[in-house]
């Protein structure tokens, strides 16, 4: 069964500035890499977490996949960034579109994820391959976003190239639909990563 929305959940990356395990960092009582799944579980969206290649903790990995019950991959070549969990993420779960979020982002909100769902009837209409959040000033969340099945070609090109590994390279392919941040949450709080020791115990 093919569904419209899964989700990506990236865990892969080494996360040394937070001592290593940044999935399982505990922040405000809870798993850092739990509040991007509760989300995706509370609105019914079927997702696949990516981890690093070599286990950074099995046991915290199968406790986590017996909670969820979603489906984990993991990087199939090290050190080769974000694409490289995007990718694994997109060969093991079946669905047009995917929202792609990181493990560290403990201010997502249900209504934020919605506001950029809603972006897809809009991007379907212009043909655009990935909707991407985009501040003020021009940075954009490439890590926060959506991206159609229909640039996994695209992206498995780039990465056989391994060339330019660069997420915003990829990007750049795909006739982006870029929606203004604070339409998603004008705050912007949820664009807020987690990536430090003292970010960590600074719980608000």
């Amino acid at each position: 069964m093919i569904h419209i929305i899964g989700g990506i959940i990236l865990s892969g990356g080494k996360g040394k500035r937070i001592g290593g395990k940044k999935p399982f960092r505990i922040f405000n009582g809870k798993y850092l890499i739990e509040y991007p799944s509760d989300v995706l579980k509370s609105l019914n969206i079927p997702f696949v977490t990516v981890f690093a290649k070599n286990s950074i903790d099995l046991f915290k990995e199968k406790e986590y996949l017996i909670k969820y019950k979603c489906i984990i991959s993991f990087d199939l070549i090290e050190d080769k960034g974000p694409l490289m969990g995007i990718l694994c993420g997109m060969r093991a779960l079946n669905t047009k579109w995917f929202v792609v979020l990181p493990c560290d982002c403990p201010y997502i909100s249900i209504e934020a994820l919605k506001n950029l769902i809603s972006k897809i009837d809009t991007a379907e209409k212009n043909n655009n391959l990935c909707i991407i959040p985009k501040h003020e000033n021009g940075y954009i969340e490439p890590l926060f976003a959506l991206y159609k099945r229909d640039s996994l070609h695209i992206l498995n090109n780039i990465i056989m190239e391994d060339k330019n590994l660069s997420i915003r390279y990829f990007i750049s392919h795909l006739n982006p639909l870029y929606v203004k941040a604070e339409e998603l949450d004008e705050t912007k709080r949820i664009f807020k990563n987690i990536n430090t020791i003292e970010e960590l115990k600074n719980v608000e």
